[in-house]
């Protein structure tokens, strides 16, 4: 699908990048990466969705082409919420469709709780491991997130330097990738810094991220209250970023698909990265999703 345009917008703590694709007359949708990802990521399926509605991508702050939040304290998951309320503000959008994937479809349901009624519709792509983590039980392996941060702090805040061939090659490795594939994800990810030596863009504070951390009705509470329509697509393969959550993580989406309707759970062949790497395994499922017509709920 051919890109519209491509634009930065001013932050408090920097720039936040934005790209756009479709017809900017058409239903708005907005597309939300997961943590160490980019807008890219959301480029073989663009190429299978209806080309009449306006698709918007946003690289979330130290990721891709946007600025990281400034150098010192450990990054929170929740702190990305923030990034993404300047960028509805910044589109005026209060009605849109918002597909995400992992990590961005925590920082959905979190905004969509403060924001009720703005989104109105979900498609969450794997979003299971991202939220295994919002209940720790142990509370020194919640601390843990900000003690190893601190701990290694020079580490966290230095850049680690590539050749191009490294960088592809550690992306492979890491996420089962042909080196195709990895050159798309790296596209708005790789800073040349001199003769064939590269940085990420990625902010390494990235890597230990402090969730929230709550008993698991308080987000059945806040994440069931009007809920939209939600298509919630799970890959059967997927990684387990903290197994000791993995339950958790189902029984909240279970307890959601037993209240909601309109919330569905479409378990599909493939592992986390499954709408990057094979598209065509849900894109249908996607596309319908997104044409039916869903009565407003009254709550």
């Amino acid at each position: 699908m051919k890109v519209l345009k491509e634009w930065f917008i001013n932050a408090k703590w920097g720039k936040i990048a934005l790209i756009s694709w479709g017809n900017p007359d058409g239903e708005p949708v907005l597309l939300v990466h997961g943590r160490q990802d980019s807008a890219a990521t959301f480029l073989p399926l663009l190429e299978l969705m209806p080309a009449d509605c306006h698709y918007v991508g946003l690289d979330l702050p130290g990721h891709g082409m946007s600025d990281a939040f400034p150098i010192g304290v450990a990054v929170t998951r929740f702190i990305n919420v923030a990034a993404l309320d300047a960028v509805i503000q910044h589109l005026g959008w209060t009605d849109f469709t918002y597909i995400a994937h992992s990590m961005g479809a925590e920082i959905g349901l979190f905004y969509h709780a403060i924001y009720p009624n703005q989104i109105k519709k979900f498609i969450l792509l794997d979003p299971e491991p991202a939220l295994q983590r919002i209940m720790i039980d142990n509370y020194s392996t919640f601390y843990s997130y900000y003690n190893n941060y601190y701990k290694k702090y020079g580490e966290y805040n230095s850049d680690r330097v590539y050749s191009k061939a490294a960088a592809l090659d550690a992306v492979m490795k890491a996420r089962g990738m042909n080196e195709g594939q990895a050159e798309v994800i790296l596209s708005r990810n790789l800073k040349r810094i001199g003769d064939d030596l590269y940085c990420l863009s990625w902010d390494k504070r990235l890597r230990l991220m402090p969730p929230t951390n709550y008993p698991l009705d308080y987000y059945y509470q806040i994440f069931s209250k009007n809920t939209p329509p939600t298509l919630s697509i799970h890959a059967k393969d997927t990684h387990d970023f903290y197994p000791a959550g993995k339950e958790n993580a189902r029984k909240l989406f279970a307890d959601l698909e037993k209240k909601w309707k309109n919330f569905t759970i479409l378990r599909v062949d493939g592992n986390h990265d499954v709408h990057f790497l094979h598209p065509e395994r849900i894109s249908s499922f996607v596309c319908r999703f997104m044409k039916k017509e869903f009565a407003r709920s009254k709550l």
